[in-house]
């Protein structure tokens, strides 16, 4: 995985998802507590990043996952 271009990635998608631009989120901000991300956002999330990455993520790690960075880790985790 390339750490920028993967980050970039995941970022795009939860702004894509929340219907912002990448530049608004902080990768190390908790986009539930931010933007109001309810739970079929975090759905959609959770789809875009399986199929862009192309890996499944555990749902019990998916609660700590709110933010960008902790998205991009548990993908980075997966995809070993």
């Amino acid at each position: 995985m390339n750490d920028t271009d993967d980050l970039s990635r995941v970022r795009a998608i939860v702004a894509e998802v929340l219907a912002l631009s990448p530049e608004e989120i902080d990768p190390t901000e908790d986009f539930v507590d931010r933007f109001q991300a309810d739970s079929l956002n975090l759905i959609e999330i959770v789809a875009q990043v399986e199929k862009q990455f192309k890996v499944v993520l555990p749902q019990s790690e998916l609660r700590q996952a709110n933010s960008v960075a902790a998205f991009y880790d548990l993908v980075a985790r997966q995809a070993v």
